[in-house]
């Protein structure tokens, strides 16, 4: 089902809770001052979450946000609830398969095995000179 909007007497409702007195709109999340300032009246509880969407929308399920102070760390943080929450649906519901392993023969691995580790690379040289025979030791 797609997003639910705020209808404008409900957005209007939204603006006037965020309305200060003295100083004009202000962001119901952090309190800031907006002024000129762009804002966004969003969902509470992300409207992806909600089961019932039956239900008409209030001035209760929105607060008015300052796009630059709260609106944006709050999307970003909703956007990855939504997505476990659908993943987690999706697991409980059987919907992916489970992931298994990659059917093949795959490649013998012994024989070459044995070939490699008896070869000397090309260029190997000796640290040390070979230790003397005992019988040469006396001559």
């Amino acid at each position: 089902m797609s997003r639910r909007e705020f209808t404008k007497a409900v957005y209007a409702q939204i603006v006037k809770r965020a309305l200060h007195p003295k100083h004009g709109i202000c962001c119901e999340g952090c309190g800031l001052v907006l002024g000129a300032k762009p804002y966004h009246v969003d969902h509470t509880i992300p409207d992806a979450l909600q089961v019932d969407k039956s239900r008409k929308l209030t001035a209760a399920d929105g607060k008015l946000l300052g796009v630059e102070c709260c609106h944006k760390p709050k999307t970003v943080e909703d956007v990855g609830v939504i997505a476990k929450a659908k993943r987690v649906e999706g697991r409980y519901l059987g919907l992916k398969a489970p992931k298994q392993k990659i059917k093949s023969a795959g490649f013998p691995k012994a024989a070459r095995a044995e070939k490699t580790s008896t070869k000397i690379m090309p260029g190997y040289r000796a640290l040390f000179a070979p230790a003397a025979q005992p019988s040469e030791v006396g001559k």
